[in-house]
């Protein structure tokens, strides 16, 4: 008898980044047939409002969608729940009051996953993410009592970082008009010493394969992946 926990995912935010995790997931699974592997529900809904643009004044919330997702996958039998976006975790607290059953956040684990990965004394890190992430300092207060420094990309350089995201959102992935220019601005901090990117947008792991390949790159959804595997088996 199959005794896993059930895995609900909060998604659609985006669609492709909710596949990416599905992909991890299973990629990290140690299966040798169907029946090896987790059972997983999935709430893809990309009508749930823009994070990016939620806190500013007349925006819609997204909170009130995201209340909703997180409790139809409870009432439809998940164990705990993970969501791959990282800027919808501002809601994160409210989200996990709404529910009875675990809600792991993706930025505790980002952390502590680095903390273990991370072999330097003090490492830096160049956080990339939406400028509302960055805003709100989710990576920077979840790092903050820890060893390693966060480095914050200039305004013209989020900008860049901005479109890239908004790019693979449209499902320019491989064809990323802005991969260039984003490779450029990783190239400038490798110069500078910088040997760490974190992924800190779920859509950003899904250009890893095509920036610069002495990077070491963090991705949180991977993270994200490993750990829901650990706590259903």
């Amino acid at each position: 008898m199959n005794l896993s926990k059930i895995i609900g995912i909060l998604g659609g935010m985006g669609p492709s980044a909710t596949v990416d995790l599905f992909n991890k997931i299973i990629s990290n699974t140690p299966a040798i047939s169907d029946q090896d592997h987790l059972h997983i529900i999935i709430n893809n809904n990309p009508k749930i409002p823009p994070r990016i643009n939620a806190l500013n004044p007349g925006s819609e919330t997204p909170l009130p969608e995201l209340i909703k997702g997180a409790q139809m996958l409870q009432k439809a039998g998940a164990d705990f729940i993970i969501m791959p976006c990282n800027t919808a975790h501002i809601w994160y607290q409210e989200i996990s009051n709404s529910i009875y059953i675990p809600f792991y956040s993706m930025i505790t684990n980002t952390v502590d996953q680095t903390l273990i990965q991370m072999k330097e004394k003090n490492p830096r890190v160049l956080l990339l993410a939406t400028h509302t992430t960055i805003n709100t300092r989710l990576y920077q207060h979840a790092f903050q009592q820890t060893a390693v420094t966060l480095l914050i990309p200039s305004l013209t350089e989020q900008l860049v970082v901005n479109q890239a995201i908004s790019s693979v959102k449209a499902g320019l992935i491989k064809t990323n008009p802005y991969l260039k220019d984003l490779n450029k601005i990783i190239d400038d901090y490798a110069n500078k010493g910088i040997m760490h990117i974190l992924g800190g947008c779920s859509e950003l792991p899904l250009l890893f394969p095509y920036l610069n390949e002495k990077i070491n790159k963090l991705d949180p959804t991977l993270m994200l992946a490993q750990f829901a595997v650990s706590k259903s088996l």
